[in-house]
């Protein structure tokens, strides 16, 4: 049998572990629905899954509970916000869990995570920061770069996960695009995230012009781009009740405010 060469890639913007009430008739957990999304996010066994706006104490919690390789950058760590005063990471976490609609981000930290499925070897890991750093407005918005190996093809990819914001995408997205062919090397690349822009935006037009490829529908702010590889599925988003959960009976519950995007990517 011939080895399958195409990779199932997904990216979602897990909003803190939050549940998002969409409107009327449609209840809302007031508490971490981390678990409940790890078994979303694989039920159809990705290979690839790129997370954004994640607690930085989560990373073991997804290990256990999807069973695939994590891979975890942080853009900052428990901070009391403006202040700037670090926490020790169990505070920042107990906070986020006890008052999850409250404290969402500065109190329990915030990064990006790379999940990967055991066809998948980690190779090297890198943080890249996109944006300048200011004290009282603002965020650190970093590009994941993570390089894999397939074990079987001997195929090495890049792929990089970003969350950038409304304000700097432009420069943001076109940065780490860059940032992720140097690191590549020649490797077949995935770019993908919350880039907070869509496809006619500056910085996505940018990427398309050296050679980016998202060859999809609208799929809003959140993409799935390569370069060097082919896209056998274009990047499609998920319809929202997808993401609807049920627990005993209760009204559903809208896992995050973004639906997740797959695309299949041919390793050629």
């Amino acid at each position: 049998m011939t080895e399958p060469r195409s990779l199932f890639v997904r990216t979602w913007n897990i909003a803190h572990g939050r549940d998002v009430p969409p409107g009327p008739g449609y209840g809302h957990a007031r508490r971490k629905l981390l678990q409940e999304m790890c078994a979303v996010m694989v039920e159809d066994d990705p290979d690839v899954v790129m997370l954004q706006e994640v607690p930085i104490w989560a990373g073991s919690l997804l290990r256990e509970h999807t069973g695939m390789g994590v891979t975890l950058a942080d853009a900052y760590g428990a901070h009391v916000p403006f202040l700037h005063v670090p926490l020790p990471l169990a505070a920042g976490a107990a906070l986020g869990r006890a008052l999850p609609d409250v404290v969402r981000t500065q109190f329990e930290g915030q990064g990006q995570a790379l999940l990967y499925g055991p066809n998948l070897l980690l190779v090297s890991v890198r943080r890249v920061l996109l944006n300048e750093r200011r004290r009282l407005r603002g965020e650190p918005r970093i590009v994941q770069l993570v390089r894999l190996r397939h074990r079987s093809l001997g195929i090495e990819l890049a792929v990089g996960s970003v969350h950038a914001d409304h304000r700097g995408a432009p420069a943001q997205i076109e940065k780490a695009g860059y940032l992720l062919e140097r690191f590549a090397r020649g490797a077949p690349m995935i770019l993908g995230g919350d880039l907070n822009a869509r496809m006619q935006s500056a910085g996505l037009r940018a990427l398309v012009g050296r050679g980016w490829v998202e060859d999809g529908g609208e799929v809003g702010i959140d993409h799935l781009l390569v370069r060097g590889a082919e896209l056998e599925w274009p990047a499609t988003r998920w319809l929202p009740q997808r993401r609807d959960l049920r627990l005993n009976g209760s009204l559903p519950l809208r896992l995050s405010d973004h639906d997740p995007v797959d695309a299949v990517v041919s390793l050629a």
